[in-house]
């Protein structure tokens, strides 16, 4: 049943979101990612479609693939969205436009990849490059048990990295492997050395549709954290007023990245920091990052840690390179309708939330 939205590679969900947004005559816009092709010798672009009055005073923008290969679920959620005539009509009789930002980071969508054609982490890559970048004191420690020579991890690395939690405690291994680091190109949640082309262009997006509004609500999709199917809310701003607002908006399970349940931690350099700064003229700025749970975390993490591995190595058996293109593909992408059902379902809940907060913030 919700089959129909989600592609089954980057190239067929860009053209179910095209042939989408061309069915409600969105305004289409392409910019085209130059590093080349993708794995099926296919464009790579981040596609933007507009649905609504051209001035309205109120904008929605929902993006996918700020993390590659999570984009399977923002974009069948963007694709859900174009499908779903009443929710598109409440959304214009509030006089709210609708901005869809399909596959931020197409690369590592298409090649299957979490990060981009530099091995970047766009929710790390949005520093004020001029300035000192932020440190991570814990990842120089960990980068080689996390990427070791051999793969699979020996017995003898996951002791090691077991050692490493039992002394330094939990809180610093989760700070370690995913705070972002600016030191090891190769490794995990790198935040590279330069604004990425995909920061540049999403930049240039919001300037160009945040002129002239009035309010603006942002939900950027993300899979891979969490209980299975289970959509957390992450708060990701720091003002309390745009903190109240969030949960009057969403709820109350609506969870700060600073709070001890968040299944993430308080990264800086998010893609949060294109709205501020390109849209600071905009009255009232409400972001939220909607994050699907999908398989444990400890598998999630080895998918990573895998594809890291995988990246690094010239000679690796076909069938072994499947088998671990798979387990990544899973850990972000469960392949099953129920999942599909249960992230559509919430999406919908949560635009819905967010119309209702956008058009009374109009009164």
């Amino acid at each position: 049943m919700f089959e129909k939205y989600f592609g089954g590679s980057y190239a067929d969900a860009r053209a179910r979101f095209l042939a989408a947004a061309r069915r409600r005559q969105c305004n289409l816009e392409s910019y085209v990612n130059p590093v080349g092709p993708g794995v099926q010798g296919e464009e790579l672009a981040m596609d933007t479609a507009y649905y609504g009055a051209a001035d309205a005073r109120a904008l929605l923008v929902l993006t996918s693939a700020m993390h590659g290969e999570e984009g399977y679920c923002g974009s069948g959620c963007q694709v859900a969205l174009l499908d779903d005539q009443a929710l598109l009509d409440k959304a214009q009789a509030a006089g709210i436009g609708i901005l869809l930002i399909h596959a931020v980071n197409a690369y590592g969508f298409s090649w299957g990849h979490r990060t981009n054609e530099d091995n970047i982490d766009l929710n790390r890559n949005f520093c004020d490059f001029s300035k000192p970048l932020p440190g991570n004191q814990h990842y120089g420690r960990l980068h080689d048990l996390l990427i070791p020579q051999s793969w699979p991890p020996s017995a003898e690395n996951e002791a090691a990295i077991q050692a490493f939690r039992d002394n330094e405690g939990e809180q610093a291994y989760r700070e370690g492997v995913m705070l972002g680091q600016y030191s090891h190109p190769n490794g995990l949640f790198y935040g590279g050395g330069k604004p990425s082309w995909s920061n540049r262009t999403l930049r240039q997006v919001l300037a160009l549709y945040g002129r002239n509004r009035d309010r603006m609500a942002w939900i950027d999709y993300h899979t891979g954290l969490g209980p299975y199917g289970h959509a957390e809310k992450i708060f990701v701003q720091k003002g309390r007023p745009e903190y109240l607002r969030a949960k009057a908006w969403w709820g109350s399970d609506v969870v700060s990245v600073t709070d001890p349940d968040s299944s993430t931690v308080d990264i800086i350099g998010t893609g949060l920091q294109a709205m501020l700064e390109e849209c600071r003229q905009v009255p009232e700025l409400t972001f939220m990052a909607l994050e699907y749970g999908t398989v444990p975390m400890n598998e999630v993490f080895l998918a990573l840690r895998g594809d890291r591995w995988l990246a690094a190595q010239a000679d690796v058996d076909p069938a072994r390179r499947k088998e671990m293109k798979a387990a990544h593909r899973a850990a972000f992408y469960p392949d099953h309708d129920e999942w599909r059902g249960a992230v559509v379902a919430q999406s919908r809940v949560n635009l819905l939330q967010a119309i209702y907060g956008l058009a009374e913030s109009n009164r």
